[in-house]
């Protein structure tokens, strides 16, 4: 599909070439007012290369669009599921900063490098090479005037353009990201800064890169000036040559007027081409530094080991001396062992671990310790990243509709089963008063909900899950007693077969086992 967006390109611009000198011909002739037969086929011609030159370029566009557009989505969901499956080292060390600008902004200019660049290049090498034959049929002589042209437009000035202007523009696109980086330090701890004091450090900061950007962008544009000139230059003594020979070609060998027409005719346009591609060429550093930045995310190792057995169906989950943290030491090392069917109870002052704990099992975070799953060591959390679902303190809220915040935790479930996870938390009655229903935009920029709707919400999204081990951290927070317990009551009906982990400060008193966690003092089972 991308091989024929590359010839209708080409054509597009060959059937400019050839409205145009088709045109200087039919004029030319017509002031010789020869009989009408002799003009019926340039009007045909005419008419032909008009029409095929906007079909062309029409299908051009729908059809390297729809391929870029295609690979974009391909490539953006193996990142995302390469992602979702990599080890947590690998998650870490992959910033919130460059997870978005590569995901969103890279990816993306990296396929526009295919329609911005490769493909003008190519449908600009097709039609520059068709026009110089053309200009050889109208006369010999013309190529030594085309084809110098032809080879300093095509393969040397691009080549000097990449040389200097590729690495200017891969230097702005590694200060934009810099920028972009200091932007979200500042918007984050904009608060502690301000308190602290060391606010306008941070902005100052921000200021000094985005004049930064500024100078080098000024220099590229000055770059891009002097090889916009130099093309100009040599497209403009490619028409005066043009017209010269033509001049002398009347004079001296009596050619005929549609042939010196077609010869200054066909400079106005043989260089179309070229126009459409420069432009892209100067900022192509940029382009070719995203997909850079793809490719090495792509091809990069997840560090994943070796999964020596693959663990289909947990029956059993035990800790032993697991301590996970973000960074520092602050909880003390765990063990619990919980089988199928069974309810452990996580309890604690605040500041214990608790959620930290329920992060490490979800693979959110690091851990020392082990952790057995049917009796296997699990070197990697990724082993089970299908078999252990759960919420989190602060559980995300998608901007989308209810439906597709709910089938995140499983595409393939029907309406009935959404409606069922929702009767299990109480939220059909919210849902029904929406209205849209399930179609109801929510989220940052939809339909805002509680604290406890959110977290009711995220209740509902693990619950569809088929998981063999879920996790609940504060499931019925925010919630007053009766309904807690209402909650509570469908949790453990719909959960019996399953191991369930339940983080909280109150309810959930018929449990099968209890953890309790202190801050200074091991916790065991």
């Amino acid at each position: 599909m991308i091989i024929a967006s590359y010839l209708l390109g080409a054509f597009a611009f060959i059937g400019g070439i050839g409205l145009t000198v088709s045109s200087g011909w039919l004029i030319t002739m017509a002031a010789q007012h020869p009989p009408i037969l002799t003009l019926s086929v340039a009007i045909v011609g005419v008419r032909f290369f008009g029409i095929s030159r906007s079909a062309a370029r029409y299908s051009e566009r729908v059809i390297s669009h729809k391929a870029v557009f295609d690979r974009l989505t391909a490539l953006r969901t193996s990142l995302y599921r390469k992602i979702a499956g990599s080890s947590i080292k690998f998650i870490q060390d992959f910033s919130s900063t460059a997870a978005v600008k590569t995901l969103v902004d890279d990816v993306e200019r990296a396929q526009e490098y295919q329609l911005r660049v490769v493909l003008p290049r190519i449908a600009a090498l097709i039609a520059l090479i068709t026009g110089s034959l053309l200009g050889l049929w109208v006369n010999f002589t013309s190529i030594f005037i085309t084809g110098p042209a032809l080879i300093l437009t095509l393969l040397v000035y691009p080549k000097l353009i990449l040389r200097n202007c590729q690495k200017s523009a891969q230097e702005i696109e590694r200060l934009e990201n810099e920028y972009t980086r200091a932007i979200e330090a500042s918007t984050y701890g904009i608060t502690e800064a301000e308190i602290y004091g060391y606010l306008a450090e941070i902005r100052q900061q921000s200021t000094d890169l985005a004049n930064e950007i500024s100078e080098n962008e000024k220099k590229l544009i000055s770059k891009s000036a002097r090889f916009s000139y130099l093309t100009s230059l040599t497209i403009g003594s490619t028409l005066l040559s043009l017209v010269f020979l033509a001049f002398n070609l009347r004079r001296n060998e009596d050619i005929p007027a549609v042939q010196v027409a077609m010869l200054i005719f066909l400079p106005l346009v043989l260089f179309e081409a070229i126009t459409a591609w420069y432009p892209n060429l100067f900022t192509a550093g940029k382009l070719t530094a995203s997909a850079e930045s793809v490719k090495n995310l792509a091809n990069s190792s997840s560090d994943e080991p070796e999964r020596i057995k693959q663990i289909s169906e947990v029956t059993e989950l035990v800790a032993s001396e697991l301590q996970v943290s973000w960074g520092k030491d602050f909880m003390n090392p765990v063990s619990f062992k919980v089988n199928r069917g069974d309810l452990l109870v996580i309890r604690g002052r605040s500041g214990s671990g608790k959620s930290t704990l329920a992060m490490g099992l979800l693979g959110l975070l690091p851990y020392q310790g082990a952790l057995f799953a049917n009796g296997v060591e699990l070197d990697n959390r990724t082993e089970l990243s299908d078999g252990i679902v759960g919420t989190v303190q602060r559980s995300h809220i998608f901007n989308t509709t209810v439906r597709e915040n709910l089938k995140i935790a499983n595409p393939d479930c029907s309406d009935e089963e959404v409606m069922k996870a929702l009767q299990m938390v109480e939220l059909t009655d919210l849902v029904g008063e929406l209205e849209f229903g399930l179609d109801t935009q929510i989220g940052e920029f939809g339909r805002t909900l509680s604290g406890g709707e959110a977290k009711r919400l995220s209740v509902a999204r693990a619950l569809l899950s088929s998981a063999d081990v879920v996790i609940l951290d504060e499931p019925t927070e925010h919630l007053d007693q009766e309904l807690a317990s209402r909650i509570e009551s469908s949790i453990r009906a719909h959960l019996s077969n399953r191991i369930l982990i339940v983080i909280t400060h109150s309810g959930w008193h018929k449990h099968d086992a209890t953890l309790e966690m202190k801050a200074l003092s091991s916790a065991n089972l």
